[in-house]
């Protein structure tokens, strides 16, 4: 048996998609994960507001911006997101100890949502640190969207 492979024959890739779309139009479709309503907690303005558009640009428009821990712990029951990010080093409280009354909630939905924790510093807290505390993930501003991406992919359902 011949197992050589004709100069023709191994130019051709192993594996033919059936239906393949012309990359422009993979990568012009955003992806659109609306069910999937994300809180943000930041106290400053324009953190939340460059953290929002990061989202949208990866497909989630249902998000909830609380300036404030107090704000979050108002608003989370009622708005009952799938995953809250929460920045460290809020106003009022610390995103740790906003993270440990989520997770003294009474509300055992609220005590299941899933948290990321974002940092100023990467020296102001450990990823250690911020899994202790229930986070899934630390990322550090400017938030990476690849990184943000591949840990709201692991957090939701």
């Amino acid at each position: 048996m011949n197992t050589s492979l004709s100069a023709a024959q191994a130019r051709q890739p192993l594996f033919q998609p059936r239906f393949a779309l012309p990359p422009e139009t993979v990568a012009s479709e955003p992806i659109h994960h609306d069910s999937r309503r994300i809180m943000i907690v930041n106290d400053d303005m324009r953190s939340a507001a460059k953290l929002k558009r990061t989202l949208g640009t990866l497909g989630y428009s249902a998000t909830l911006v609380a300036y404030s821990g107090q704000r979050a712990l108002a608003a989370v029951v009622a708005y009952s997101p799938a995953v809250a990010i929460v920045d460290l080093e809020l106003g009022d409280m610390t995103g740790f100890h906003l993270a440990n009354k989520l997770r003294l909630h009474a509300d055992p939905r609220v005590r299941a949502i899933p948290m990321i924790a974002v940092a100023e510093e990467p020296e102001w807290a450990t990823s250690e640190l911020a899994r202790a505390a229930g986070f899934l993930g630390l990322l550090t501003k400017p938030v990476p969207s690849w990184l943000l991406s591949g840990l709201l992919s692991r957090s939701l359902p």
